[in-house]
């Protein structure tokens, strides 16, 4: 994992101490050294009140910018969304990802306006997830009525993955705009 993506989780609280002592191991089996890395691997005491201060260190030696909780969330979307256009993650399971451990960690400080998710423009992205969920559960699904559930779920999954690809290239487009 890319220290910006460790920062990212560790802002959303999504980072154990553990994690972070892992991470520290790893950064430095792949040749990565800071005082605060090196502090981390040789950490005794694995709780968070102790370790967070160091891990924030450690980022600041390793130019990780700062991130504010909001930032830190579309840290983690764009990453997931590219690796569920990569087929390198399930595209329910990169979802659910987003919508109970991204979407819900931010939604008290940045409300949805309209529709669940789109404080992080995952609005059809949930759409897609939700008929997914309801595929398997029997629910009442909303679009694709006309096929069988199982193939319903197929271009429901298509759709997710479609949607991930268009949020990427907005978010290109967006970055390209600003500079």
């Amino acid at each position: 994992m890319e220290p910006i993506e460790a920062f990212a989780l560790f802002k959303l609280g999504r980072l154990s101490s553990d994690d972070i002592k892992s991470l520290a191991d790893s950064w430095l089996c792949d040749g990565v050294f800071t005082d605060g890395l090196n502090e981390l691997c040789g950490a005794k005491n694995l709780v968070m009140a102790d370790l967070a201060s160091v891990f924030e260190q450690t980022m600041t030696e390793l130019n990780v910018p700062d991130l504010s909780k909001f930032d830190a969330a579309n840290v983690i979307v764009r990453k997931r969304l590219e690796e569920i256009t990569s087929n390198s993650l399930d595209p329910e399971e990169g979802a659910s990802f987003l919508y109970w451990h991204v979407h819900h960690e931010i939604t008290e400080e940045y409300p949805d306006r309209e529709y669940m998710g789109d404080n992080l423009g995952l609005e059809r992205i949930f759409c897609w997830l939700r008929e997914i969920w309801d595929c398997k559960d029997g629910s009442m699904i909303l679009y694709h009525t006309d096929l069988p559930r199982d193939k319903a779920e197929i271009k429901f999954r298509e759709h997710l993955v479609e949607e991930a690809e268009n949020w990427l290239e907005n978010a290109i487009q967006q970055v390209a705009v600003t500079d």
